[in-house]
């Protein structure tokens, strides 16, 4: 069987699908991704990828986005988890919908690839539009905490590309969920699966093998580069950090590894590292609210403290907080006793590693790979 992942171009949307795609492969199965960007980063997993949009970086298609959608990227609407998940949900076929531009380029590689199961994550109509055309089964692939129900494909705007093509969405689209029930948005889904965390490769030095004499916080702007304003609340960690009984290590992206001058004495800087494996060595992470960022701390049970800049990532916030897997400040809120609470805050470290054995519990990839095989092979009969 060939299965197809389709992933929008960027590393936080196509990393989290690599531990099944892995599954499949060790199954049997060929596997194929179809993503651009720095999601091309898969490739380094051992798993060949079908570029669909050459020469076009992920930080220019966020750029893009920025400009054209400007309303996509306004603060959310609402003070409880409830008032904020509805307001993004009026959002969601409007996202769906933004990535128009790019779904033909998507849909005419994913016809190369002759797939017979499509996996795709729910951010990209590509995904189940592609299903449709070629009459393959499809899955979607959960990222996170928020979900992308398939229902909103038949929601306007985000529908246009099937009205397009001439299709209609499928019907019944199954959900991969990666987030346990008392994190993730909405009733759970019955297609439950393990987060495993796949951050990369890579060689493991002393910052990873040798245990920390002091507590160690990991501070990450994920894979956005140090030079842009979402990098701001990393700046007021550094600040931050003479004041804190910590050593604090501040990850930055593949193009400024040497990180800014005239640094504290208790912060380093590092290019990429494998993130899942120093996360292990640390008591506590900052981060800007990144899905796969909040899920991979809880499979590990470390304690968060998010600094989410965006609606997307707010939603995503506001989830984990509720469930009391995370605290969430604005940057402007960062400080020395800010750290220092998150440091020494034992409910918090009580309840991750609480979520940390609830997500160890789920179903494995391996185990969702051999069960949407059946799917498929049924889908044939």
């Amino acid at each position: 069987m060939r299965v197809l992942f389709v992933a929008a171009p960027a590393i936080g949307h196509a990393y989290p699908m690599v531990p099944l795609a892995w599954a499949f492969r060790a199954a049997g199965h060929d596997v194929v991704f179809l993503t651009g960007g720095d999601g091309r980063g898969v490739a380094r997993a051992g798993l060949p990828v079908l570029d669909a949009l050459p020469g076009v970086t992920s930080a220019e298609l966020l750029a893009g986005f920025a400009r054209d959608f400007p309303e996509l990227f306004a603060p959310i609407e609402g003070e409880s988890v409830e008032a904020m998940v509805a307001a993004m949900d009026r959002r969601k076929p409007f996202i769906v919908a933004a990535w128009d531009a790019y779904v033909d380029h998507y849909v005419a590689l994913a016809r190369r690839a002759h797939p017979d199961l499509v996996v795709y994550e729910p951010f990209c109509g590509a995904g189940p539009l592609a299903a449709a055309l070629l009459d393959v089964p499809a899955v979607a692939h959960g990222l996170s905490a928020t979900r992308f129900a398939p229902e909103i494909l038949r929601a306007d705007p985000a529908v246009e590309a099937f009205r397009r093509h001439g299709v209609e969405p499928p019907d019944g689209i199954p959900t991969i969920d990666v987030a346990p029930p008392g994190i993730a948005e909405g009733p759970p889904s019955d297609l439950a699966m393990r987060y495993v965390p796949y951050t990369g490769g890579g060689t493991l030095g002393d910052l990873l093998l040798v245990p920390p004499e002091r507590p160690r916080v990991l501070v990450t702007a994920g894979s956005l580069l140090p030079d842009t304003e979402w990098s701001r609340p990393v700046e007021r960690v550094i600040a931050a950090a003479p004041d804190v009984d910590a050593e604090f290590v501040v990850t930055l992206g593949h193009e400024h590894p040497e990180g800014p001058p005239d640094l504290p004495p208790n912060v380093r800087t590092t290019g990429w590292v494998p993130f899942a494996a120093l996360l292990r060595t640390c008591r506590a992470a900052i981060h800007l609210g990144s899905g796969g960022t909040m899920l991979t701390c809880c499979a590990l049970g470390v304690p968060q403290l998010a600094l989410p800049p965006t609606p997307d990532r707010q939603i995503e916030a506001a989830l984990h907080r509720a469930r009391g897997t995370a605290r969430v400040l604005r940057p402007e809120e960062l400080d020395a006793g800010a750290i220092d609470a998150l440091l020494s805050d034992e409910e918090l470290r009580t309840t991750v590693r609480q979520v940390q054995a609830e997500m160890a519990a789920l179903p494995s990839p391996a185990e969702m790979a051999l069960r949407l095989t059946g799917v498929a092979y049924a889908a044939t009969r």
